[in-house]
Order: C-alpha cells, then sequence, then structure tokens
C-alpha cells in the first residue's frame, strides 16, 4: 500500500526565498574564501606564540578538513546549479533540500570547529584575548555569510557565537572585552536578521520580476502561433477561393468564345470577369496584409528605374482613367538624372496600384497626377495627387487602419478596406514611409518615400521593339488561329481583338485550310499544344504538306506563321519549316512584339 504524501511544510512563497537564499549563499562562497584567507595567517600567527605545538597541528587539520569539504560541496554545487526553471515542483523541491542540506553542513562545519578553537584558548596563556577576539571575527563572518537563509542565520549564527563568548567570559569574567564582545555579537546578529529581511523581499521581487517575464514571453509565443495560425487559414482559405474563382473565369471565358459576335451577353460576361478579379484582388490584399504586418514577407530589394515602373502604372490605368473622363498626367521633371531608388519592384507596383486605383476610384471629375520628386533626407517621393472629395484629418487617420473605410466616400464601392495598411507595412519593410495629406473638398495626396541612393545605378531597360501597340493597332492584322482548346482560344481572341487585330478560329488544320482558301490572312497563330514527334519523318511529312498548302491559300501576300509552345523542344525544327515559336505562358507584351514583327514583315 503506498505511503500517503505527507502535507507540505511550507509556503511557494517560502520556497522561492529559500531557492534564492541558497544560490546567493553560493554566489558568496568565493567572498567566504577570501576572508578566511586573510584571517587565518593572522591566527596561526598569533597561536604560534603560546599555543602548545600539538595545539596548533589540530588547528590545521580542523582547517584543511573545513576547506576540503567546503571545495568538493562547492564543485558539487557547481554542477547542479541551474539558472532554467526545473517545471515539475516535486523535482525542484528535492534539489532545494538537497542543496540546504549540503550548505547547512559545510557552514555547520566551520562554526563547530570555530566552536572547539574558541573552547581551547585556555591553553593559549596571554594570548588568550587576542586570538578570541579573531574567533569573534570569523564568528562575525559566518553571520554575514549565513545570512541569505534565515534557517543557517538561525541556528549557525548563534553557535558561532556563543564559542568566543562563552570562552571570554569563562577566561575573563568580569573584563570590559567580555562585554564588549558579547554586545558586539548581539549587534551582528541583529544586522544579520535585517540583511536577511531585505534579502528576502529582493528574492520576492526578482522572482516576480522572473514570472512576469515568462509570461510575457509565453504570451508572446501563443500571439505568434495564434498568427501563424490565422496566416495559415488565411492561405488556404485564398487558396480554396481562389480554386472557386478560377473555375468560374474559366467557365466564364469558355462562354465567350460563343458570346463573340454577341454583344450584349458578352457584356454581362465580361462584367462578370471583373467581378471574380475584383474578388482574387481582395483576396490576395488580405493574405498579404497579415503577412506583411507579421513580417513575413519576403523581399527583394534592389536599385529600381523608378521612371519606368511609374511609366508602367500609368499605362496600366489609363483605360480606367480614360473611362471616367479624368486627366491621368505623369510628372518626373524633378526626378535626379543619376541615382535610383531602392526598393522590391513588385510591391512598389503593388502600393502605387492601390495608390492610383483609389485616387481614380473616388475622383469623379478632375485629374489625377503621378509625381516624383526627391527629399533632402535621402528619400524619393513618389505622389499621386488627385482632386477627388478630400479627408478630414480623423478620415484621414482612419484610412491607414486595416479594415477601417471612410462611410462618406466609401458608399456604392466595394473593397476591404486594407489598401493603405497593406501599403504602409509594405512600405516600411523595405526602409520608406508612406503619407498624406488632405483638404475637404479640395483633394487629397497619399505618397510613398522609398530610400534614393545617388551613387547607385538603376537596372538596364530590357530592349523594346519599336512597334507598340498603337502601332499594331495602325496596323491591324487578319489572324487565323488555330486551336483545339475552346478556352485557350478565347483568351487568345479577345488578346488579339483587344489590340485591333481581326481574328478567324479554327479547331482542325483542315477547318483552317477552308477559312483560309475564302479570305485573305496575314498570320496564322497555331495553338495546339506540343507538336507531334518531329523526329519521325512521317508526321514532319504531314506538317511540312499542311504549311505548304496553307501558305499556298494566300499566294498573293506573305504569310508568316506563329506556334504557341509549351517548351523549347521543338523550336529550332519548327524554325526550319519557317514557324517562329513563342512559349508559354504567353504575357500580352509577348503577343504585342510577336504581332509587331508580324505587321512589320507584312
Amino acid at each position: 500500500m503506498p505511503r500517503p504524501s505527507s502535507p507540505p511544510i511550507r509556503t511557494a512563497r517560502e520556497w522561492v526565498v529559500l531557492d534564492y537564499g541558497l544560490l546567493a549563499q553560493w554566489r558568496l562562497s568565493p567572498y567566504a574564501l577570501g576572508f578566511f584567507g586573510i584571517g587565518l595567517p593572522l591566527f596561526l600567527g598569533a597561536a604560534a606564540v603560546s599555543v602548545p605545538v600539538w595545539l596548533q597541528a589540530i588547528y590545521i587539520a580542523l582547517f584543511v578538513l573545513n576547506w576540503t569539504v567546503f571545495m568538493i560541496m562547492k564543485a558539487q554545487a557547481a554542477k547542479r546549479m541551474t539558472t532554467h526553471p526545473i517545471p515539475d515542483a516535486d523535482i525542484r523541491i528535492t534539489l532545494i533540500r538537497e542543496r540546504l542540506r549540503r550548505q547547512f553542513f559545510a557552514g555547520g562545519l566551520w562554526a563547530a570547529s570555530l566552536v572547539a578553537i574558541s573552547l581551547s584558548m585556555a591553553a593559549a596563556g596571554n594570548n588568550a584575548e587576542l586570538l578570541l577576539m579573531i574567533c569573534a571575527g570569523a564568528a562575525v563572518g559566518i553571520i554575514f555569510f549565513s545570512a541569505p537563509v534565515l534557517l543557517c542565520l538561525l541556528i549557525l549564527g548563534p553557535l558561532a557565537a556563543a564559542g568566543p563568548i562563552f570562552a571570554m567570559h569563562y577566561l575573563y569574567p568580569n573584563g570590559d572585552i567580555s562585554r564588549f564582545m558579547t554586545g558586539g555579537m548581539a549587534l551582528a546578529l541583529a544586522m544579520g536578521f535585517v540583511l536577511n529581511r531585505h534579502m528576502q523581499e529582493h528574492y520576492l521581487l526578482e522572482n516576480s520580476q522572473l514570472e512576469t517575464a515568462r509570461e510575457r514571453e509565453a504570451a508572446r509565443a501563443d500571439t505568434q502561433i495564434l498568427n501563424d495560425a490565422k496566416i495559415a487559414l488565411m492561405e488556404t482559405l485564398s487558396r480554396e477561393v481562389q480554386t472557386g474563382l478560377k473555375s468560374i473565369e474559366q467557365n466564364l471565358l469558355q462562354g465567350l468564345t460563343h458570346l463573340t459576335r454577341a454583344p450584349a451577353p458578352r457584356q454581362y460576361v465580361d462584367g462578370a470577369l471583373s467581378e471574380v478579379a475584383h474578388l482574387q484582388s481582395i483576396l490576395v490584399t488580405t493574405l498579404d496584409n497579415d503577412t506583411a504586418a507579421a513580417g513575413q514577407i519576403e523581399l527583394n530589394l534592389q536599385p529600381l528605374d523608378i521612371d519606368l515602373l511609374a511609366t508602367r502604372m500609368m499605362a496600366q490605368f489609363a483605360d480606367l482613367a480614360r473611362g471616367k473622363g479624368l486627366a491621368l498626367t505623369y510628372n518626373a521633371q524633378a526626378l535626379p538624372a543619376k541615382g535610383a531608388v531602392r526598393g522590391d519592384e513588385h510591391r512598389v507596383e503593388q502600393i502605387l496600384a492601390h495608390l492610383l486605383s483609389n485616387a481614380l476610384l473616388y475622383t469623379q471629375q478632375g485629374r489625377v497626377e503621378l509625381k516624383l520628386c526627391p527629399l533632402s533626407d535621402g528619400y524619393l517621393r513618389i505622389e499621386v495627387v488627385d482632386s477627388g472629395p478630400g479627408l478630414s484629418e480623423d478620415e484621414l487617420e482612419q484610412a491607414f487602419r486595416p479594415h477601417a473605410r471612410i462611410l462618406r466616400t466609401s458608399s456604392g464601392h466595394s473593397g476591404a478596406g486594407l489598401g493603405l495598411s497593406l501599403s504602409r507595412s509594405l512600405s516600411e519593410l523595405m526602409g520608406g514611409r508612406t503619407g498624406a495629406q488632405s483638404t475637404l473638398d479640395v483633394g487629397s495626396k497619399f505618397w510613398l518615400d522609398l530610400p534614393f541612393d545617388t551613387k547607385a545605378s538603376a537596372p538596364p531597360r530590357p530592349h523594346e521593339p519599336e512597334s507598340t501597340e498603337e502601332t499594331t493597332a495602325e496596323h491591324s492584322l487578319r489572324v487565323l488561329l488555330i486551336s483545339n482548346d475552346s478556352l485557350r482560344a478565347a483568351q487568345l481572341r479577345d488578346m488579339l481583338e483587344h489590340l485591333g487585330h481581326k481574328c478567324l478560329t479554327s479547331t482542325s488544320r483542315e477547318r483552317a485550310l477552308t477559312l483560309a482558301k475564302k479570305a485573305p490572312v496575314d498570320a496564322c497563330l497555331i495553338s495546339m499544344g506540343a507538336f507531334e514527334s518531329l523526329g519521325d519523318a512521317e508526321n514532319l511529312t504531314r506538317l511540312e504538306s499542311f504549311l505548304h498548302n496553307l501558305r499556298n491559300t494566300q499566294a498573293n501576300a506573305r504569310l508568316d506563321i506563329l506556334a504557341l509552345l509549351p517548351d523549347g523542344d521543338q523550336a529550332e525544327a519548327l524554325d526550319g519549316l519557317g514557324v517562329k515559336s513563342i512559349l508559354m505562358p504567353l504575357s500580352r507584351e509577348a503577343l504585342i512584339r510577336a504581332m509587331a514583327r508580324t505587321s512589320t514583315s507584312a
């Protein structure tokens, strides 16, 4: 039958005080060694004059024994001493009890030896008084080094003091030195109790601060776990919702194949696609805002061509401004000729997209201006100025808070209210800053400040063909599109028609030959995935025959043939057949360049 556990003899507060007291006592051990190291030569020198040799030998043996035990106990304590918290209370209490027994034994050995030496002073003759005064000093030292632990002070302190006092009163019963020693010892004990009380308060205060720090660290760790969990949840929700929206988008795009010639239904589908894009933008912004707030966004900071970046942003929002009848202008006259801003290109574009879209969204008439100007503190300011409704100081402060929207101006406009909050977080991560000024009924100015290095150079601009979208639009092409994927065909057709080209669509080579015979064609774009193995002579002959027949349908004009390929494995073989290769995924810029080259050759 297991023994019932005994009730605790100490409260938690008392265990804390005892633990800290033992630790303080252990830390005082080097000073104790120094104290007795100074007093020992004095005692032995005085004892050599009047104490018999055999008694001196006993004294030295006691000192060697005490010193040896003390050093062994100190080495064991150093191995087991730890500053790390022990979560198991029973184990911690067991260790405290072990330390208490060990340190009490070492101190008790010194106190008992002092009592024995003091009582032997009757054999010291005339020097007994001097030797007892040295013993009294040693007793004061024991009282001081016992003070951190109340139990040691209550037992070892009086025990150490009793030896010199008893011996002095026995040898000099009526002497003033006896009374002086007794009073001094009483005062030393009283000061020891005062010191112990002060140290107990210090122990509890230090323990309270340590517990507070641990709780704060635990709370910080819990907050980090919750934040990571929130981001993981947002990523999961974003991924799942994005998947659903992508499915909707693909279905709508597939429907465009049948609505290209029907303007009214096409308008509804285009509207639905715009809403899908808007929802995807909100999801990305929400996820980025939480990730940026946690400081977990990875940035690629490098010198940027801010003029080129700003020009791209102006082109991106030109249609929106034109549709609302707003003047969208760009002013880079103050941009220094040398130097470059440092930032993450994608994130800078993201911030400017938020600022420009807000300005265009809430400005009903007038203008929106994007302006670059250097600052004297080593930053370049990118300003977006609008002639919108303006904001009050309270509204301006609210605008930068996450999920906060200004009811007065945002009525009828959807959004998550995270654009400005995310912009501020991203700018700070890049070493920049954001700010704003606004006047009611006049307009607002929002800005992004980025570090500007006068010694850095902007990266070289990629080579762009002289032909642009406008040139392509002026030289409208008749394009024969061959694709066996209705979704990809609809996307390519929309891109081509948006660039001002006319498009005929075919799902097979035979149908393409029929269409090419009936109407003039300037270019043919083949988007049917990878071609059959061109290493096979039969496949190669069949493809050469098709290309030859296709070119013969346009006998009076040169026909450019382009192929959209998933990779570059067949590009060299197709080039030998006079087919220009375009690698997927196809961007709008790549299509513009390909059509521009076709237009030039035409």
